[in-house]
């Protein structure tokens, strides 16, 4: 088969260029598009999404390590401290996260150093990866973009309470920093690892379960040993969970478990409609995905009675996210294929109605770049299969618990 460019979606997003600050919230959009795991052919992403946002909330598949949260607290109070000035807080910023780079890299590769190879030329800087968690969790405490902090990190270093002999602050003032323990004293000027200090790592766990109670995130600060092991969330034992809770990740699984068919089934018609039209030696991806097919059909068969009455009060499912404003189309592609799945999941693969659903999705998705649709589109496919099942960014969520858990074991 030939080398092909890689896919790029049809869809298009507009918006008046009013300010830099508007244009850095387009821009954080536009990166969590970009994030691993989110290539999206069905169209199902903003329900994967809502749930990501209910179970673990703050998280992102491009965050690593937990102390991150508070590493950029700690260079932006530095920054604060010193008063530096809208012109050169983008330099001084990028400044100082280069040189966190240069303190985390003796922790080697692939141990969550953002930055571990590009160094200084890193694009997305973990300020990037971790802003809008900090926010989330209450670590950062003015809605502010970066951009619009660095116009007022002077004016806010200048407001900095005064405190009395023993630390305490006399005066209340607008911070951007909730209360966190100091940083190291030789912060940015000698090696770090990510291992937190037991009152670091109690700090963040206050700050999640102070504004995200009930959630899977926040519960499981409690006993964040559970999750090791786990490979999904509602592998864990639900014993002393909120019902709510309980309730979500019931939600969550059926519809993770249901909706990993149709995109298996939309990577083996590609598959196919490619040998038809090219030529290409696609059978080991329609084999790979049949036996994958296989599989699926077997795990829905085992809690078949389960699905079935799932499938039959979608409205109740649709209202667990209406805050989500999942769009109708979405629904309306969900109810269609849950439906289907559910009633015959050993047919699934072969079923021709969901080939039409599948086919019918992806155009309405793309347009004239929709790959069963249109020759010119299949052509530019790198011949790889997508998607998968869904786990709610578990595996940053139980990296996050382990760094937590050694964190509260620290100095006991």
């Amino acid at each position: 088969m030939e080398t092909t460019t890689a896919y790029a979606p049809a869809s298009s997003l507009g918006w008046l260029d009013l300010d830099r600050a508007a244009s850095e919230r387009v821009g954080e959009l536009l990166r969590a598009l970009d994030e691993p795991g989110t290539l999206d052919v069905l169209g199902l992403g903003t329900v994967r999404d809502a749930f990501s946002g209910m179970l673990n909330p703050g998280t992102s598949t491009i965050q690593t390590r937990l102390r991150y949260f508070l590493f950029i607290p700690w260079i932006c109070a530095r920054l604060e401290a010193e008063r530096v000035p809208p012109a050169d807080f983008s330099r001084r910023l990028r400044d100082d996260e280069a040189r966190l780079i240069d303190c985390l890299r003796h922790l080697g590769h692939n141990q969550g150093v953002i930055g571990y190879a590009a160094g200084r030329n890193l694009k997305r800087m973990p300020s990037d990866a971790y802003w809008g968690g900090l926010w989330t969790w209450g670590l950062r405490q003015l809605d502010l973009s970066i951009f619009e902090y660095g116009q007022r990190v002077a004016a806010l270093g200048r407001t900095r309470p005064e405190r009395d002999d023993d630390g305490n602050a006399m005066t209340r003032n607008v911070s951007m920093w909730a209360s966190l323990p100091p940083p190291p004293d030789d912060f940015l000027e000698a090696e770090i690892t990510f291992d937190l200090a037991q009152e670091e790592a109690q700090v963040l766990v206050d700050n999640i379960r102070r504004h995200h109670e009930g959630t899977l995130l926040a519960v499981l600060c409690a006993t964040p040993d559970a999750a090791a092991g786990v490979d999904y969330p509602w592998e864990l034992p639900t014993h002393g969970m909120p019902s709510q809770l309980v309730e979500t990740l019931g939600h969550a699984r059926n519809f993770s478990e249901l909706t990993a068919g149709p995109q298996h089934v939309y990577n083996m018609l590609l598959a196919r409609r490619a040998r038809e039209e090219f030529g290409w030696k696609t059978g080991d991806l329609e084999e790979s995905e049949l036996g994958r097919l296989e599989a699926w059909s077997e795990r829905i068969g085992k809690r078949l009675d389960v699905f079935r009455s799932w499938a039959a009060e979608m409205p109740r499912f649709w209202a667990l996210l209406a805050e989500h404003h999942i769009s109708y189309s979405v629904q309306e592609f969900v109810n269609a294929i849950v439906t289907r799945a559910a009633e015959d999941p050993e047919g699934f693969a072969e079923d021709r109605e969901v080939h039409k659903l599948i086919g019918k999705r992806e155009l309405r998705l793309k347009s004239k770049r929709a790959r069963l649709a249109h020759r010119s589109a299949l052509e530019n496919w790198n011949g790889l299969g997508v998607g998968g099942q869904f786990d709610y960014r578990w595996g940053i969520t139980k990296s996050f618990l382990t760094d937590i858990a050694d964190g509260l074991r620290a100095g006991s």
